[in-house]
C-alpha cells in the first residue's frame, strides 16, 4: 500500500511540473504560436490600382519566446508577384507587422480569429489602429500536401477561379503558365 501512495504522489509532482512549464505561456506567446506557419487567402491587396488575386503570407517565430519573429508576404497579380519581408510581434492581443522595403507599409492586426485551418480579422494603421480592411486566410499545410502545391494549386484556386473539385477533376491536365516573381514592394489598399 505504502509503494502505491508513494507511485500516486510521484505521479502528481509529475503533473504539477508538467503544468507549472506549460502555464509560463502567456496570451501573446500563445498568439504567436497560433499564427506561426504558412496562410493563404485574401488580404485585400492591391499594387498600382490592381487587386491582388491572392496572397501568401509566412510567419516564423524567432528566438527565445513565440511573441516576436520574422515573415514573408507574398501577393499574386495576373502577371507578376509582389514579395514582402517583415519583423512582427504580438503585444495586448494586436499583432504589429513591421516592413522592411517601406516603413509606410507597416500595419496591425486586430479584431482577428484563429483556429485549426483558418485566420481572419481586420487589418489596420500601425498607429491609430484605425482604417480596418477585411483578411481571410487558410492555412497552407491543413489544405496542401506535404510536398507543396498536391493536388489542389493556389494557382488554380486564385489565378484561374477554380474550386477544389473543379482542380480534382483536372489535375490530370498540367497548366505550364505559373505566375512569375518578381520582387517589389507592397500596395496596400486601407479602405471601410
Amino acid at each position: 500500500m505504502k509503494r502505491f501512495y508513494k507511485n500516486i504522489r510521484v505521479l502528481g509532482i509529475l503533473c504539477a511540473a508538467f503544468f507549472a512549464l506549460c502555464s509560463c505561456m502567456n496570451e501573446d506567446d500563445r498568439i504567436g504560436n497560433n499564427i506561426g506557419g504558412h496562410w493563404f487567402g485574401d488580404m485585400d491587396m492591391f499594387f498600382d490600382g490592381e487587386r491582388a488575386q491572392g496572397s501568401e503570407i509566412e510567419f516564423y517565430n524567432n528566438g527565445w519566446g513565440y511573441d516576436r519573429g520574422t515573415g514573408v508576404q507574398v501577393d499574386y497579380y495576373r502577371r507578376h508577384a509582389v514579395t514582402s519581408h517583415f519583423d512582427w510581434r504580438v503585444q495586448g492581443r494586436v499583432i504589429y507587422l513591421t516592413f522592411r522595403e517601406d516603413p509606410n507599409l507597416d500595419c496591425a492586426i486586430v479584431d482577428y480569429t484563429i483556429g485549426y485551418d483558418y485566420f481572419r480579422g481586420y487589418i489596420a494603421d500601425y498607429y491609430t489602429l484605425e482604417n480596418v480592411t477585411y483578411f481571410d486566410l487558410r492555412s497552407y499545410d491543413r489544405y496542401w500536401d506535404s510536398y507543396g502545391y498536391g493536388y489542389y494549386d493556389y494557382y488554380d484556386y486564385y489565378v484561374k477561379g477554380q474550386t477544389r473539385a473543379e482542380a480534382d477533376s483536372t489535375f490530370a491536365v498540367s497548366d505550364s503558365t505559373a505566375t512569375t516573381t518578381y520582387h517589389g514592394i507592397r500596395g496596400v489598399n486601407m479602405k471601410k
